[in-house]
């Protein structure tokens, strides 16, 4: 029996074994195991083929049972590969269009950073030519520290600003009454932070317009020339009246203007920020701070006195 069994295990392996084991072949064996019990019977053999009979339809019925669990897995994997199918067929038609989304993200981002970058080079240009132009409004002005609140007696600033100068220019055929003075003022107390204040302490900046940048620059040469000023037991000291933008870009110089000093170079500064000194018997021009301390470190007095 177990090589029947085994025999009918094989035959019905596979995905085709309800083919090969159809309903009408199975009730056909069943009436001829059927119509052979009466026979058997009478042989001796009728318990037999009834366990056997018993044992078939016990394993027909679990092969149907499996047959039909098989069936419906298969069915359900079926539905789940067309399913899965369909989700990579629009994951796919998805990452397509990201792809082209990203690649037209990317030109725009190139063109994006070539239109900063020429931006940034006409902010850049723009930036210098309103500091220029802002400057050059300035140019007839200068600023005047030290001057005391006092001093003033009741006067205006202008009129202050009058006699200061002819305490300035005393001992020259100067004629201060030859400059005119187109306005002065006090820097108001919230603008004494500017950089060129150089420090909150003492009174007040005067700033002085004169009508003609020739009387400015008689002023500013003037105290230049003094080098130290005293008007009324107070020290007072004229500036430029420049953007902070270019005693921000000066300071750079002070290390390299302080070892000047030192060592007894002669230096100058140009508008904006120029630095220029003269190294032995030759004249250098600087506008980076770092190049033009090298140049004086690199100087040695004692093997030019040799």
């Amino acid at each position: 029996m177990s090589k029947t069994k085994n025999s009918r295990t094989r035959n019905t392996a596979g995905p085709k074994i309800n083919d090969l084991l159809s309903s009408r072949s199975r009730a056909s064996m069943l009436s001829n195991l059927e119509a052979s019990a009466p026979d058997a019977e009478s042989s001796g053999m009728a318990g037999s083929n009834a366990e056997i009979l018993n044992e078939i339809r016990s394993m027909n019925q679990a092969l149907q049972q499996k047959m039909q669990t098989v069936g419906d897995n298969v069915t359900m994997i079926k539905n789940n590969l067309d399913s899965l199918t369909s989700d990579v067929a629009k994951l796919g038609s998805r990452t397509s269009e990201a792809e082209a989304r990203i690649s037209q993200l990317e030109d725009e981002n190139s063109r994006l950073a070539n239109l900063m970058q020429n931006m940034d080079s006409k902010i850049t240009l723009l930036e210098a030519r309103l500091e220029y132009q802002e400057n050059y409004s300035r140019r007839k002005n200068i600023r005047i520290k030290g001057v005391p609140k006092a001093t003033e007696n009741g006067q205006n600033v202008t009129e202050c600003v009058k006699e200061l100068l002819r305490s300035l220019f005393s001992g020259t055929p100067e004629n201060v009454d030859n400059i005119a003075i187109e306005r002065a003022h006090r820097i108001p107390t919230a603008l004494r932070r500017d950089p060129q204040d150089r420090g909150n302490t003492g009174p007040r900046h005067i700033l002085v317009r004169f009508l003609k940048f020739t009387d400015r620059e008689k002023v500013r040469l003037r105290a230049r020339e003094l080098r130290s000023f005293q008007w009324n037991g107070a020290k007072v000291d004229f500036f430029p009246d420049f953007t902070k933008e270019v005693p921000n870009k000066r300071n750079k110089f002070t290390e390299v203007r302080r070892i000047c000093m030192k060592r007894g170079l002669q230096y100058s500064v140009q508008y904006p920020a120029v630095f220029w000194v003269t190294v032995g018997e030759k004249r250098h021009r600087f506008e980076d701070a770092a190049a033009a301390k090298r140049c004086v470190d690199n100087h040695h007095p004692a093997e030019e006195a040799e």
